[in-house]
């Protein structure tokens, strides 16, 4: 009988440091979209000898095997730090500010206290389960303490909270997560558990070549990702845990190019890659020996509104100026953001597009080697996990 194929379960466990390759039974849920998926990739050793006959092939035999990921998902904001990690380099953690209502809040209420002060736009997270609820302050806080604080659910409006909150309610900000290069620290490998609908099998030794991020504010922010590992193995049937958080949302897009403020973008497609080879040596197995990740390469396209010869002009000068990328869900959904940062992009292809209703052009652009962000691209994300990627 056909199986249901929306039935698949695909998920992942980050491998210790010290033992890449050894399995690790998945714990990140990965819901992944089309055919998402992975093969096992066995080279064929062909025996095309000569033997006064009219054949070409006498024989076929296996050689070296791995596995090839293909894997499209949404951009969650708790999900795709990973991704960030396992291509860009270590997660270095800004704890957020964890602290408690010193009055009560009731429905619709503007202002909070709190015994700390917050800076003006500050996501705070109130309360906990049902009552749970997002929002953002709104200027400096009066008072020495506790302090008092206004406070919006919607960017730019005045709108009080949903919920009334006791005194004590747990009041959070989020934690910042810095994701830069450092070559002294090994990136993660990963081991991918995947559900077929008709059986589980497993990849250990998993590192993540490609990393690519599709920004159009007229969809959902997405992910390409493509890896490579050992082959597949049969696997007791395990899953992990879900998102229960939206995706980054297109149209919540903003950028600075050159280190002014732009609107014009219509589409950002970023790539993250890392030459990645799984290693066949003598080690007197079919399977790779280890998988190797080569060094980083960040590079973009952006298709921009050409209303002037801004955008242009910093491909013509080579100029080589910052590019800043970011995006944030609204505050009512969490307020999650994230940032990317070249602060040295050299923009090597403009190109003019008349054929449309208006006038646009199309950039390629590459992250170039800098102090700042300690090497061609850093991402910074702000959500709600507190523990290091």
């Amino acid at each position: 009988m056909a199986k249901l194929a929306r039935l698949g379960t695909l998920a992942m466990g980050k491998e210790s440091s010290g033992s890449p390759g050894t399995y690790v039974a998945p714990n990140i849920g990965l819901p992944y979209t089309g055919s998402s998926g992975f093969e096992d990739v066995i080279a064929q050793l062909r025996d095309e000898s000569v033997r006064a006959d009219d054949s070409v092939l006498h024989g076929s035999y296996q050689g070296p095997s791995s596995s090839d990921w293909s894997i499209d998902l949404m951009a969650y904001p708790d999900l795709a730090p990973h991704f960030f990690c396992a291509t860009i380099g270590p997660d270095v953690v800004t704890a957020g500010t964890s602290t408690t209502l010193s009055v009560l809040t009731a429905v619709g209420a503007t202002v909070v206290s709190l015994p700390v002060s917050l800076a003006a736009g500050t996501i705070i997270r109130l309360d906990t389960g049902a009552l749970q609820e997002y929002a953002v302050t709104v200027g400096a806080p009066t008072g020495t303490g506790p302090y008092v604080h206004t406070v919006t659910t919607v960017a730019g409006a005045s709108v009080g909270l949903a919920y009334g909150h006791a005194v004590s309610a747990v009041v959070q900000t989020p934690t910042i997560h810095t994701f830069k290069q450092n070559p002294a620290i090994a990136l993660p490998t990963y081991s991918l558990t995947y559900f077929d609908t008709v059986s589980t099998v497993s990849c250990s030794y998993v590192r993540f070549s490609e990393v690519g991020l599709k920004i159009d504010p007229k969809a959902s922010v997405s992910l390409s990702l493509k890896a490579t590992g050992a082959p597949s193995v049969p696997q007791t049937a395990a899953t992990g845990a879900y998102t229960a958080y939206d995706p980054w949302l297109g149209w919540s897009w903003t950028q600075t190019i050159g280190g002014a403020a732009s609107t014009r973008g219509l589409t950002y497609d970023a790539t993250f890659k890392r030459a990645v080879e799984a290693i066949a040596s003598s080690d007197g197995t079919q399977g790779p020996r280890e998988v190797f990740a080569g060094a980083l390469e960040y590079d973009g396209t952006l298709k921009a509104i050409y209303e002037n010869s801004l955008d242009l002009g910093l491909f013509t000068g080579n100029t080589q100026l910052p590019l800043v990328m970011a995006l944030q869900q609204p505050i009512s959904r969490g307020g999650q953001s994230l940032t990317l940062t070249s602060s040295k992009s050299a923009v090597f292809k403009g190109k003019r597009d008349l054929s449309g209703p208006y006038s646009n052009a199309d950039f390629s652009v590459s992250g170039v080697a800098n102090t700042v962000d300690g090497g061609v691209v850093q991402a910074v994300v702000a959500n709600w996990q507190t523990t290091a990627y």
